[in-house]
């Protein structure tokens, strides 16, 4: 859907555009799992190079 479209449709009814497409709901899940995972391992990773975060970050959510 076209942006201009997307615009119109929120501007006319925010709330039924909000219930019609879901918005917020999945954010909801993910920040609670974020916050989560951040309580138990603190907000950093210590790799640098990518290859190890991309590593790291699954060892620690296997720990939890």
């Amino acid at each position: 859907m076209p942006k201009k479209l997307v615009v119109i449709e929120q501007l006319r009814d925010y709330e039924r555009w909000k219930k019609r497409h879901g918005y917020g709901k999945r954010s909801i899940v993910v920040e609670s799992a974020i916050s989560s995972f951040k309580r138990t391992f603190g907000g950093h990773i210590t790799s640098v190079r990518w290859e190890n975060i991309v590593n790291e970050l699954p060892m620690k959510a296997s720990v939890s």
